[in-house]
């Protein structure tokens, strides 16, 4: 943020004219030209539409990204404040009904101030009790366990039986749920962000059988996340530790089979990349940290909205409007990034998980289920993209990216190849 220029030099909404759609930052085969294009025509901050007719304002620039992000008196979670509610821009089928609803939801990806910081506490304390090495065995049987499914096949598609499988699973054991309860509570999830604005229908189910499960925790004295969120004093109600338990499983979810998928698509579409992993050169870190500095699995964070009217770069943001982080444009700020490819090797500056009061609060848990999920599944097959890398379908979210399907190929049991070829044994990696 910048001192104010004089007012004939700012750019409001309204003289922006016809804008970007959101989803062709994270939908085009290369984001970086679409958010280039962006950054040349509009300099830091650039008009977008959420969905036709529903505009925001893009934070492209890294200290512009970082201003926003830590100051959560001037930009909040709280999308009760958008003007957009009182203009009617959200039509009956819109899919943004459950991202900007008139009333906000009781949980922490919505709370500011003081409700905030009365609800961060109970998720890094529950966050941080859980057993890495416990978390790490969950993730190589449940990796085990989906590789057993199509191993004999000799193909798969690992976006819809691998990378968006394995998170979920996941989590859904650290959060002390039932294996019945976790395969309904991914199927409800599925159709929420498939329906569209029938979504809010099916939030109802959801709800119920997470406060149950909360309720449940308690009174079995369990020690998952659930039953740290159900006994913890700062919560106020049940709803709020249903809600804030639903909605980090759901975050961490979508993100883990973002970052899980990319890195794939990265180590088995890029012969550089995967001949220094297979030669020793680089970690299974550093393809994730790689990742994360050149494509970002979440590359516009949920909109934040004024407070009253600010100056960033030279575009006036009014009181009501939405603002959102580019992540993956701010990670690829000119003016923070060198010419020197391996300047990102071991270097994790950029913006992925945030910054600010609503930083990720585990993204070694997350490092962790990441990735054991790529070494198990390359240390056990023989996987090969099929069809054109250059040809990746992408998913059509405006929040997250990752490949929409991910086929490939692979030799049988039978005929795996001998011991030291590719892919290498990454035991080592996944301890």
């Amino acid at each position: 943020m910048t001192a104010r220029p004089p007012s004939d030099l700012l750019t409001r909404m309204r003289d922006t004219g016809e804008r970007t759609l959101l989803v062709e930052t994270t939908a085009a085969a290369d984001p970086n030209a679409v958010y280039e294009g962006l950054r040349k025509r509009w300099g830091s901050v650039a008009p977008v539409d959420l969905e036709p007719g529903v505009p925001a304002w893009l934070v492209l620039g890294h200290n512009e990204a970082v201003g926003v992000l830590r100051d959560d008196r001037g930009f909040v979670k709280d999308p009760s404040i958008w003007r957009g509610h009182d203009a009617g821009l959200l039509g009956p089928q819109s899919a943004l009904h459950l991202v900007l609803p008139r009333t906000p939801k009781p949980t922490l990806a919505d709370a500011d101030g003081v409700k905030h910081t009365r609800m961060r506490p109970p998720v890094d304390d529950a966050l941080s009790q859980v057993d890495e090495t416990r978390a790490s065995a969950i993730t190589r049987r449940l990796c085990g366990m989906l590789i057993d499914r199509f191993e004999d096949r000799g193909r798969a598609d690992l976006v819809a039986e691998y990378a968006a499988v394995v998170p979920f699973l996941v989590l859904s054991e650290l959060d002390g749920l039932e294996p019945g309860q976790a395969q309904r509570l991914q199927e409800i999830t599925r159709a929420i962000f498939e329906a569209g604005a029938a979504a809010r229908e099916r939030t109802v189910e959801l709800l119920e059988i997470v406060t149950g499960h909360i309720a449940h925790s308690r009174e079995r004295g369990t020690r998952d996340i659930a039953g740290v969120l159900a006994v913890h004093d700062n919560f106020e109600s049940d709803l709020e530790r249903a809600q804030t338990l639903t909605a980090i499983t759901l975050a961490a979810n979508e993100s883990l089979l973002a970052w899980i998928a990319q890195t794939l698509v990265l180590i088995l579409s890029d012969p550089r990349f995967s001949n220094r992993v297979s030669g020793g050169r680089l970690h299974i870190d550093d393809a994730l940290d790689e990742v994360l500095w050149r494509s970002t699995t979440n590359p516009n964070l949920m909109p934040r909205f004024a407070v009253r009217d600010v100056v960033v770069g030279d575009k006036l943001i009014e009181r009501g409007e939405a603002v959102v982080v580019a992540v993956h444009a701010a990670n690829h700020d000119p003016l923070i990034q060198s010419d020197d490819p391996w300047d990102t090797v071991g270097n994790r500056a950029y913006l992925s998980f945030g910054a600010g009061p609503h930083r990720c609060p585990a993204p070694r848990l997350g490092r962790v289920i990441a990735r054991i999920a790529v070494a198990e599944l390359l240390q056990r097959l023989q996987v090969k993209l099929v069809g054109d890398p250059k040809q990746v379908t992408w998913a059509t979210s405006p929040w997250m990216r990752f490949p929409a399907r991910l086929p490939v190929t692979f030799p049988p049991p039978q005929a795996q190849p001998p011991q030291g070829a590719w892919p290498p044994d990454m035991t080592a990696f996944t301890q």
